[in-house]
């Protein structure tokens, strides 16, 4: 589990603030670093989750450390991605007349 240790490093976290976020002691993320002990699932997502990365990423699954919100960004069409990002500067009126609009034009094309 090196990758936490480098992933923990680059992103200027410490030992002991990330044991705070999974939820462990600081002894146990540095057994972690040094391989002397495996992170539970549980645990492996936390700590994926606060270095905002993927558990694949700290398993050697991938070589790509990015964020989470970079990886989803890379799923979706620019086209949905700039919708999302409209969306989500709506008010909570604007969300609404933005969901009935589409409904209504979905409902268009069915007739």
């Amino acid at each position: 589990m090196n990758r936490i240790k480098e992933l923990r490093k680059k992103r200027n976290v410490t030992q002991i603030r990330l044991s705070i976020a999974a939820e462990v002691s600081q002894e146990t993320i540095s057994a972690y670093e040094s391989n002397k002990a495996e992170p539970k699932m549980e645990k492996l997502v936390k700590i994926a989750d606060f270095l905002n990365t993927t558990t694949d990423y700290l398993l050697g699954r991938t070589n790509n450390d990015a964020p989470l919100n970079d990886v989803m960004n890379n799923l979706v069409d620019k086209q949905l991605n700039e919708l999302l990002n409209n969306y989500a500067r709506l008010n909570k009126l604007q969300r609404q007349d933005l969901i009935w609009y589409s409904n209504a034009i979905e409902n268009k094309d069915l007739k």
